[in-house]
């Protein structure tokens, strides 16, 4: 499990991530349900209205809600890229596309030499214990981000400069 990951090595941690994100879409989208708490309503109910107020060109300014930095307006606005599907399955979409980004980098990163693909699996395991809420909102599009910028650190500090700067811009709030 904490062994490096080879090219055939990978087939066992990338069958668990497919199983453990086909759970959570089936559970944000309604499928499964555990409990009576739904988390979903902030990306069908708020990051919506936030996105038709960020269509008109300005801020949810009279939104006491909408405490994010501007940069936050690109993770709102990403469902728009797949516009023949409903808002919130677009979003549903493109945090699944960050989180296999993310886990498809860690497992790059554990091929180097020297390095293990002991967090590959962490992400694998770690994720789905969130549960629905890491689906229902934009933190997985910010960490995919901060992933990035912290890989790419290692050969090349003025990349992880910009991202870190860019994952700053939406999230983190002077």
């Amino acid at each position: 499990m904490t062994g490096r990951t080879s090219k055939g090595g990978a087939l066992l941690p990338c069958a668990a991530w497919a199983v453990t994100r086909a759970a959570l879409l089936l559970w944000v989208c309604g499928v499964l349900t555990l409990g009576t708490l739904d988390v979903t309503v902030d990306v069908s109910v708020i990051y919506r209205g936030w996105y038709e107020t960020l269509l008109t060109g300005t801020y949810p300014l009279d939104d006491v809600t909408w405490q994010y930095p501007p940069g936050a307006a690109l993770a709102i606005l990403s469902p728009a890229l797949l516009p023949f599907w409903e808002y919130a399955s677009a979003f549903y979409a493109l945090v699944l596309l960050c989180d296999a980004l993310v886990f498809g980098l860690l497992l790059y990163a554990g091929r180097r030499p020297g390095i293990r693909a002991a967090g590959a699996w962490v992400w694998v395991v770690g994720v789905p214990l969130l549960g629905p809420t890491v689906y229902a909102r934009y933190d997985l599009m910010v960490t995919a981000v901060a992933v990035a910028a912290l890989l790419a650190g290692v050969r090349h500090p003025k990349v992880l400069g910009v991202l870190a700067a860019f994952g700053a811009l939406l999230k983190v709030w002077p």
